[in-house]
């Protein structure tokens, strides 16, 4: 909406350019296309395990430290 004193927006008031609104493209992009719902799942719950791997490895790794900080 343009100001009543200066009648520009104020986005062409901070960054001197009207906004432009992209256009949507009609293509789908290639992860869209090979996307596979039952894989992603699989993936993730894999990924999921691994996190608790990771987090318990930390613990250990925290714990050794402190008692050689100690």
């Amino acid at each position: 909406t343009p100001q009543s004193t200066t009648q520009e927006t104020p986005y062409r008031l901070t960054y001197g350019i009207d906004a432009i609104i992209p256009v949507e493209v009609g293509e789908t992009s290639h992860r869209r296309q090979v996307f596979n719902s039952e894989q992603n799942a699989q993936e993730i719950a894999v990924d999921l395990d691994l996190v608790d791997k990771l987090r318990d490895e930390a613990h250990i790794h925290e714990e050794a430290y402190k008692l050689r900080a100690s």
